[in-house]
């Protein structure tokens, strides 16, 4: 009997859902947490609103657009390992997922110089209820690109050995997803906590 080769599980995985049931679960149930989290803050937001937009004219909005196209190219990066590992290229697999790594690395060095630079300025979550938001939200995703980061890291090691397997392929579209939602969440927080009510 003969075994499936690269090209054909590429086009059975092209006629399916992309990933496992595991991971579009767990997305939906971070993206309602998330949610649940954003209409909070619009909530406190409406109460304390000349707080909150004085506070957001101290953010960096070129820091935060940054890191806004830092993680959309990254996540084309790691569409294109996906589509090389569907096709049996763990080479080529591996290297976008560097660099997908790397620039998941700038967002997380490009947070850090903001964190300093608020802490700096004195500006801590305990300054008021703004702030207390901003560091929460954004440090749960910059955990959530810290997970990210660990998981493409072990998948790159992999690439080479597993690429073309269905096994490898299926696991590599989960992280794909995972790392396409931490993207959308920053699409999500960016205009919400730099952007939304400034004039």
């Amino acid at each position: 009997m003969q075994q499936p080769g690269a090209s054909d599980i590429f086009d059975r995985e092209s006629r399916r859902t992309p990933g496992s049931e595991g991971i579009w679960t767990f997305i939906f149930i971070d993206m309602v947490i998330f949610q649940m989290i954003f209409l909070m803050f619009m909530g406190e937001r409406l109460r304390r609103l000349g707080v909150f937009v004085e506070s957001q004219r101290h953010l960096n909005d070129l820091a935060g657009l940054l890191n806004a196209l830092i993680l959309l190219t990254s996540s084309w990066v790691v569409v294109l390992a996906v589509r090389a590992a569907r096709k049996g290229d763990g080479a080529l697999s591996r290297r976008h997922l560097g660099v997908a790594w790397l620039l998941g690395l700038a967002f997380c060095i490009n947070k850090i110089i903001e964190y300093y630079a608020k802490v700096q300025a004195g500006l801590t979550p305990a300054s008021n209820p703004f702030y207390s938001y901003y560091y929460f939200i954004t440090f749960i995703h910059f955990l959530h690109v810290l997970a990210g980061m660990i998981f493409i890291a072990y998948c790159r090691g992999q690439a080479r050995a597993r690429a073309g397997s269905e096994g490898f392929v299926t696991g590599l579209e989960n992280v794909g997803l995972f790392w396409h939602f931490v993207d959308v969440l920053w699409i999500c927080i960016f205009p919400l906590l730099y952007l939304v009510g400034r004039s």
